[in-house]
């Protein structure tokens, strides 16, 4: 199967532009006209290292069964999901809307998908309710004449296997859907509608005002935010645009205006008139229906959306000049939120040409990690452990307007102490590229490197289409129609004028430099508005300015070489013999590893995957092996990064695992490359303590988002570990003492035993699957691992005590955040090693999920609400979880309506038509029935398979034939969720149960008290 993308653009009479996309799978084709054109895929791949939303990645480390639960998803997300659009991704403008959001594991299937695209955001926002352009953004979700309900849209989308959002940009608004491919038609009118006529009803006013300020309230404790609101607040000309205050919140949307007699239901009608209009909105539309099909619903549905012919004020980069030097050029100190250090260098710069891209050629030279870098200089002095340069992408840091160009480095403490040394080295770096000039070949590299990504057909445009969706549709606001597609992810020429002029602009007389640490509270006086960031400004010491005036070349720092595994020739796919399998086939077995097999037959792809998993318990011994697998992670990852591979180590309950994807000309010697890392690891006595710092450091943050330590409250319960709890490992007391010596030892310990489990999908023969294999065990050389020894050493989950209510209450460690989060599970019958009650747990959450949202919503509780289900070591659990704030409403109140929308969702489930439940079993059942989409997708599967040792292959077609029998009642019996006689946490007042309270500290001693689930006793169907 090959999947051909088609698009076709289309005007409309009132002025809007759509973008169609037709991907098929079929056999190869090219349709060569003026309107359809045939290309093999749409956007750049991510290697495994990247592409993960930052949670997500934090997780991946978090070892020894402090992640989600026994059955580990984070090796599946090393994949590559997808991140959000450039414009929107998470910094700056990006302000969530209406997100309605599963858990999602059955959801990334063959979807349609939409985006409409407004050219307005933000930095339109009248100047005395800013916040204005968000909040219209919430607003228009709650309902239009023609389908008036406010929750219909969301509904809808649900309900039929999707789910929506909305976001606000500075200079774009991005209203976005995927839903299952028959539903398209219906949902595109549905969207198209608030567009049309809205309602705006002013009875939902307050209550969206509040959505957005729950917004606020969460942002206010992300750094970079912070980071992002005092260059608005303190930096910005006051009279441009990007000084203003771009979230809105309770304040700026009600409080203020109420003061001074601004009625804002008024300006948020006349920003719709003003803006929400045809001519300033781009669409794209992606589906499996041809392209003549998607043409004539676009056309019915949108040229209804009226046309006003006004368009934003003049654009404000022609008004006035954003930041002014005296007030940029300047040194800045910040205390943040999370433990960290940093030296943020800055440099603000006209918007670039996107057919140049010179900052991503800069940003490429700096981010690289090799011989000669500026990161191998710092790392070698001890001075830093990471560094990002470049432009990060979000609607704040680049714009119409101007771009940032940033360099930021992660500090050691020695590199705090040595801030300037470490500042210096930078500039250094853009002295020595200034004098060379820029590189032809190293931009044809780039270059090279780009365009094999964008035509890898294996990556996340196909897999994602929202993702597609929403990049495309806001490219159709910057690009001319032929770079509709490419714009954002090709380098189309290489410009040495160009690029020299923007490298010439990287001086220390025109950056802004902001230190970052905890250390500066005392010498910083200064508050923001919005924030309240604590922070200090003075002009940069006079002896910093005076030694980079003439500054040495440094004679360590030089260009990188070319990389091994890039290759400017074009790949045929390898021809190799052997048999189609529908599944992976063992194809090898012994003492010492599995090796799992299936050729890519099907999407005949040139990159392949290879995924190893080291099964192990060395790990799982005590709390200190757990953090010193941790660092252990970290330290590989840093080696391999030099290497510049698609790789990711990550942590599982089982042992380490490693993911590989590559050219499957190159895919061995990658893997080969890594292995040699693991088997002649080592690391200097300043390296280490560097990198324990800024692990040390990584974890503790960790525990300071409230979400993620109620996470690891709820596991503290559910797991138990021989002799020791998974929340020991983040304790300062087990990390301080650990040292070298010891980490060496247990890398040799694990190293030494083992069980070697491999899965290799890629259009290579079989004979190099086992080379693979087998180079690992002669590089290794270690001892087959002792079942009965590992088997001893697996956690297992607690059996709760029925018709009991365990209520833990804890603070959590960051007492700046106003947030509270409210995690109630349940522990059902369910076995997830069972594919009848796996897929009952996912119906169950199916049809609670969209009424829960619903209530949550309109009561305002809480703007995140999440349902999802658990595998605590092979037992199914689902929790619900609700971020409240307390200056909204308490705990115990908001526990209350919970509980009380459970016993109403029960009882209401019970007078369900069958016809009813069938809409929704339909709709996860159709969710279930598409094929895989790419290579990638079905990896994810088949690796999930591997590493819990399931190996049902087959699952989906399982899946189906539970769904096409089930009916209500056997789903309520299957999981047994019953809020009478099942343990509910937070669900105070509840006469029927008895309710126990526990302090943090005494969850230890509860635990004893319960008995285990034995580990084996869950056999699959």
């Amino acid at each position: 199967m090959v999947t051909t993308v088609c698009y076709r653009v289309i005007r409309l009479d009132n002025g809007l532009v759509a973008l169609l996309i037709s991907a098929e799978c079929t056999v190869a084709r090219r349709i060569d006209s003026d309107k359809d054109i045939g290309l093999k895929g749409s956007s750049k791949c991510e290697s495994c290292s990247e592409g993960e939303s930052g949670e997500e990645e934090e997780e991946k480390m978090i070892v020894g069964g402090t992640s989600d639960d026994g059955e580990n998803e984070d090796h599946v997300t090393c994949l590559g999901e997808a991140d959000l659009p450039n414009d929107l991704a998470g910094t700056g403008g990006h302000v969530n809307g209406i997100r309605r959001r599963q858990d999602q594991s059955y959801l990334q299937r063959d979807q349609a998908a939409c985006a409409v695209c407004i050219g307005v955001g933000s930095f339109s926002d009248p100047n005395e309710v800013p916040g204005v352009a968000h909040l219209l953004e919430h607003m228009v979700f709650l309902g239009s004449e023609k389908y008036p309900g406010e929750s219909s849209f969301g509904t809808f989308i649900t309900r039929h296997g999707g789910y929506c959002d909305a976001c606000t940009g500075c200079e774009k608004t991005v209203f976005e859907f995927c839903i299952q491919q028959s539903y398209l038609r219906e949902a595109l009118d549905r969207l198209a509608q608030f567009f049309v006529s809205p309602q705006l009803l002013e009875e939902y006013l307050d209550r969206e005002i509040e959505a957005v300020d729950n917004e606020f309230q969460d942002a206010s404790q992300i750094d970079e935010n912070r980071i992002e609101q005092l260059f608005s607040s303190c930096v910005a000309n006051p009279k441009h645009p990007a000084s203003m205050f771009i979230w809105g919140n309770r304040e700026s949307l009600k409080i203020t205006p109420k003061k001074k007699g601004i009625n804002v239901a008024k300006v948020l009608r006349d920003f719709h008139l003003q803006f929400y209009s045809s001519h300033l909105m781009t669409v794209a539309v992606m589906s499996r229906d041809p392209l003549d099909t998607l043409e004539v619903w676009t056309r019915e549905v949108f040229s209804s959306v009226p046309c006003r012919q006004t368009s934003p004020a003049s654009s404000p980069s022609v008004l006035c000049s954003a930041f002014d030097d005296s007030l940029f050029c300047r040194l800045y100190k910040v205390v943040p939120v999370e433990d960290i250090q940093e030296v943020h260098i800055t440099w603000v710069l006209p918007s670039q040409s996107y057919r140049i891209k010179p900052m991503y050629y800069l940003g490429w030279l700096l981010d690289s990690e090799g011989d000669g870098s500026v990161l191998s200089l710092l790392k070698m002095r001890q001075l830093a452990t990471h560094l990002e340069t470049g432009n990060r992408g979000g609607s704040y840091d680049d714009n119409s307007c101007y771009s940032f160009f940033t360099c930021i480095a992660t500090l050691t403490n020695n590199g705090l102490e040595n801030v300037l040394e470490c500042i210096t080295l930078i500039f250094q770096y853009f002295k020595m590229l200034r004098e060379l000039g820029p590189q032809e070949w190293i931009y044809q590299e780039i270059q090279a490197v780009e365009e094999k990504r964008f035509n890898s057909i294996d990556e996340k445009t196909i897999d994602n289409p929202v993702y597609c969706v929403s990049m495309l549709s806001e490219s159709m606001q910057y690009f001319p129609e032929e770079d509709f597609l490419t714009g954002y992810d090709l380098m189309f020429q290489y410009d040495h004028q160009s690029i020299a002029a923007f490298q010439d602009m990287l001086t220390p007389e025109k950056a802004n430099i902001l230190l970052v640490s905890k250390k500066f509270a005392p010498q910083c006086a200064g508050r923001e508005k919005w924030f309240g960031t604590q922070f200090s400004s003075e002009e940069l010491p006079s002896d910093w300015m005076a030694g980079w005036q003439n500054l040495p070349l440094n004679p360590h720092l030089h260009l990188p070489s070319p990389t091994m595994f890039t290759s400017s020739t074009k790949l045929s796919l390898k021809t190799c013999i052997s048999p189609q399998q529908k599944y992976p086939v063992m194809i090898d077995e012994c003492d010492h590893y599995k090796l799992w097999f299936r050729r890519d037959s099907v999407y005949l792809a040139q990159r392949g995957y290879v995924c190893v998993l080291f099964r192990t318990a060395v790990h799982l011994e005590s709390a200190r092996n757990s953090f010193m697998m941790s660092l252990f992670l970290h330290l590989l990852n840093e080696k391999a990064a030099v290497a510049q591979l698609g790789y990711c180590f990550g942590a599982d309950v089982q042992g380490m695992t490693l993911c590989v994807h590559g050219s499957n000309y190159k895919l061995r010697h990658l893997l080969e490359t890594l292995i040699t890392i693991v088997a002649h690891f080592s690391v200097s006595e300043e390296h280490f303590q560097a990198f324990k710092d800024d692990v040390t450091r990584y974890l503790q943050n960790y525990l300071l988002k409230p979400k993620k330590y109620a996470k690891v409250l709820m596991q503290k319960i559910l797991q138990c570990h021989r002799g020791w709890s998974a929340t020991n490992a983040l304790s300062l007391s087990t990390i301080d003492s650990v040292t070298l010596k010891e980490l060496t030892e247990f890398v040799n310990n694990f190293k030494r035993q083992m069980f070697v489990e491999l899965l290799v999908q890629a259009n290579i023969a079989p004979e190099e699957a086992k080379q693979m294999v087998k180079y690992i065990c002669n590089h290794l050389e270690f001892s087959p691992l002792l079942m009965s020894s590992y088997d001893a050493q697996q956690p297992k989950a607690v059996q709760l005590p029925e018709n009991t209510h365990i209520i833990v209450e804890a603070v959590h460690k960051n007492k700046q955040s106003p947030s509270t989060v409210i995690v109630d599970y349940f522990q059902c019958a369910a076995t997830t090693k069972s594919v009848t009650e796996s897929v009952m747990l996912q119906l169950l959450i199916y049809c609670i999920n969209e009424p829960c949202f619903n209530m949550l919503r309109t009561k305002q509780l809480g703007y995140s609400v999440l349902w999802k289900g658990h595998n605590t070591f092979g037992i199914g659990g689902v929790s619900l979880t609700l971020s409240t704030h307390e200056s909204k409403c308490s705990t115990k109140y908001a526990c209350g309506c919970i509980n009380r929308f459970l016993e109403d969702f029960l009882n209401s489930l019970s007078s369900w038509t069958e016809s009813y439940f069938h809409s929704h079993v339909d709709s996860l059942f159709q969710s279930k029935l598409e094929p895989d989409i790419s290579l990638q997708n079905e990896v994810g599967r088949n690796w999930k398979e591997v590493v819990t040792q399931s190996y049902q292959f087959d699952r989906l077609e399982k899946e189906v034939e539970v769904l096409r029998s089930v009916t209500r009642k056997g789903m309520l019996e299957c999981v047994d969720f019953d809020a009478e006689d099942k343990e509910m946490e937070c669900s105070v007042d509840s006469p029927i149960m008895k309710t126990i309270v526990l302090k943090e500290e005494e969850v230890e001693a509860f635990k004893k008290k319960c008995p285990l689930y034995p580990m084996g006793e869950n056999e699959a169907d």
